[in-house]
């Protein structure tokens, strides 16, 4: 059976990921063979926009953690690219130089930036002793922006 494939967007116009990069990802062996089944992510999110290019940049950072190890298991970094068709009617940056940008526009670039780092990371970790370390769904409104 053949099935075409149908988009549907419920996020805002004209928003297209244009690309996604790896900058950094670390593995620490915790040393033996620990059964790891319980993990804690430590998650940063930072938007940037260049208004040259008309681009929007969401970097990802995800620290893991084990609840009877006490140090950093791993961590990603991805950066995620979105163009804007709209963009100068959208974005406008504030006096500290970071985008200001709608609450739904917002939600939608740290939700699907999530879900491209979950991918990532499971590509990045399979076989390794962080194989099941599984970034949760996560409802991006209940997260807040790193303003660095």
């Amino acid at each position: 059976m053949t099935r075409k494939a149908q988009v549907i967007s419920s996020g805002p116009v004209g928003l297209a990921l244009k690309g996604m990069e790896l900058l950094d990802h670390t593995l620490h062996h915790p040393g033996g063979h620990p059964v790891m089944t319980s993990f804690r992510f430590g998650i940063n999110i930072t938007s940037k926009a260049d208004e040259e290019r008309k681009l929007l940049t969401v970097i990802v950072k995800i620290d893991i953690h084990n609840e009877s190890i006490h140090r950093l298991l791993g961590s990603v970094v991805v950066s995620c690219e979105y163009t804007l068709d709209n963009f100068d009617e959208t974005v406008r940056i504030n006096a500290a130089g970071q985008p200001d940008l709608p609450e739904a526009l917002v939600e939608t670039l740290h939700s699907t930036s999530l879900s491209t780092t979950r991918g990532v990371m499971f590509a990045l970790f399979k076989g390794t002793f962080l194989h099941n370390a599984l970034l949760p769904m996560i409802a991006a409104g209940s997260l807040t922006e790193d303003n660095k």
